[in-house]
C-alpha cells in the first residue's frame, strides 16, 4: 500500500457552472436552467443555418434529445420532434459577465491568489487556508458556495472536493455530476 504521508495534503475545491452558456441564456428568458430544453448555436453570417454549431445544450436539453456540444444544427432531430426546445444565438458579453460574477462570490472565500480561472465556467480555489472560516466541514462549505451562487445568480454548479487539483477535477468530472447534490469529495486513500 502507497503511503500518502509525504503527498501535499491541500484543500481544493473545482467548481463547474453547469451547461453554463445555456444556463445564462435560460435565466436570461426567466426560464429554469434546469427543466428548460434550450441550446444556444453559433451562428456564422453567409452560412446556411444547418451549419451552426451547438455551443451548449441545458441539462434537460441534453437528456431529451441528446445533445452534445460541438454537434451541428442539421444533427438535431425534426423540428415537428422537439417543439418544445428552445434555440438561442450566444451572447458572450453575458456569460463574461455571468463568470465575473462568479468570480466575485469565490473572492468571498478566498483569497485572489488562491482562485484559479480554469476556464469561463470552471475555477479552482484551494481553500486549505480559508474553508475553516466558513463552517465546520469542507463538504458543507462546498455547499454554502453552491448556495451563494444559486441564490444570486440561478445558476447550479457541481463542485469537487480533493487533497490535489487533479483528485478536485476528478471528483467533479466524474461523481459529482452524478449526485443530488452535485458536490463529491474525494481524499487520497479512496483513489489507490
Amino acid at each position: 500500500m502507497y503511503d500518502y504521508r509525504y503527498e501535499p495534503h491541500r484543500l481544493i475545491f473545482m467548481i463547474d457552472n453547469k451547461s453554463f452558456y445555456a444556463s445564462c441564456e435560460c435565466l436570461r428568458l426567466g426560464l429554469n436552467p434546469m427543466t428548460t430544453a434550450l441550446a444556444v448555436l453559433s451562428h456564422q453570417p453567409d452560412s446556411d443555418e444547418q451549419s451552426s454549431l451547438i455551443m451548449a445544450a441545458s441539462p434537460l436539453a441534453k437528456k431529451k434529445y441528446g445533445l452534445t456540444n460541438v454537434m451541428r444544427a442539421r444533427d438535431l432531430p425534426p423540428k415537428s420532434q422537439r417543439e418544445d426546445l428552445l434555440l438561442v444565438e450566444p451572447h458572450m458579453n453575458l456569460y463574461i459577465e455571468k463568470s465575473m460574477e462568479v468570480l466575485d462570490i469565490f473572492r468571498k472565500y478566498a483569497a485572489e491568489e488562491d482562485i484559479h480561472t480554469y476556464s469561463i465556467d470552471e475555477s479552482m480555489i484551494d481553500m486549505t487556508e480559508s474553508w475553516h472560516l466558513f463552517g465546520t466541514d469542507p463538504y458543507l462549505v462546498g455547499r454554502k458556495i453552491q448556495k451563494e451562487i444559486k441564490e444570486k445568480l440561478g445558476l447550479y454548479t457541481t463542485c469537487g472536493i480533493g487533497e490535489n487539483p487533479l483528485l478536485a477535477k476528478l471528483a467533479m468530472d466524474i461523481d459529482a455530476k452524478k449526485r443530488w447534490s452535485m458536490i463529491a469529495f474525494w481524499h487520497y486513500i479512496d483513489v489507490p
